[in-house]
């Protein structure tokens, strides 16, 4: 290994290797993709959310129609009342402890405050790419000046908001995976762990029901 490939910074941050404006462009660039990501997937939960509770509401109204119209058939198995009205109890304290749950995650609010971040971001990104693309001769110092103040304002707007988890910036990996040398089966492993974290429990949660339903019909 020759020297100087020692020094060589791997695919993915080879922004390190250039100056400082370089590297200022690609964090404003990252975090302003990921907090896009981290909107998106408040947005998707929200739904979710909605959706389970909305079908958990339906079920809970089907269960308490299983037992008026004895849909059950009572005669083959006589613990099928009790197994309803069981069900009709669980679901319904689950619906109560889901529903609080959910309300106080605010995910339309979390979702608006993390785009508004990243079009703050997307406003930096574009006044740092028209300097670099218009301003060809300038000297050191206004390019430092430039970087200062730049920084500042960066900070500024992360200070002003919540940060993302670290879910979005691996999902941002993946979508650029051009350009950050990705290992072999990150993004299966990366989109994995989201299906599991964000969106398997909602997936349970409206399923499970209809199959209770589905064995005390049948």
């Amino acid at each position: 290994m020759s020297p100087a490939s020692q020094f060589e910074k791997p695919r993915g941050k080879e922004h390190l290797d250039k100056d400082f404006l370089e590297e200022l462009k690609h964090k404003i660039w990252s975090t302003k993709g990921t907090r896009f990501n981290a909107d998106s997937r408040l947005k998707s939960t929200a739904k979710l959310s909605h959706l389970c509770m909305s079908l958990l509401s339906v079920y809970l109204i089907i269960f308490g129609l299983l037992t008026v119209y004895k849909i059950y058939n009572p005669g083959e198995n006589p613990y099928s009342a009790n197994i309803i009205a069981f069900t009709i109890t669980a679901t319904s304290i689950l619906l109560l402890v889901f529903s609080q749950f959910e309300n106080s995650q605010n995910y339309q609010l979390k979702a608006k405050n993390f785009h508004d971040c990243a079009l703050d971001l997307a406003d930096l990104y574009n006044e740092l790419q028209n300097f670099k693309t218009y301003k060809k001769d300038v000297s050191d110092e206004e390019k430092l000046n430039f970087c200062s103040a730049l920084q500042k304002r960066y900070q500024a707007v992360l200070r002003k908001f919540e940060n993302h988890s670290p879910i979005d910036n691996q999902i941002f990996r993946c979508q650029h995976s051009d350009y950050y040398n990705n290992p072999s089966l990150f993004e299966f492993k990366i989109r994995s762990i989201y299906f599991l974290r964000y969106q398997i429990i909602y997936i349970i949660s409206m399923i499970l029901p209809g199959i209770l339903l589905f064995f005390m019909i049948y």
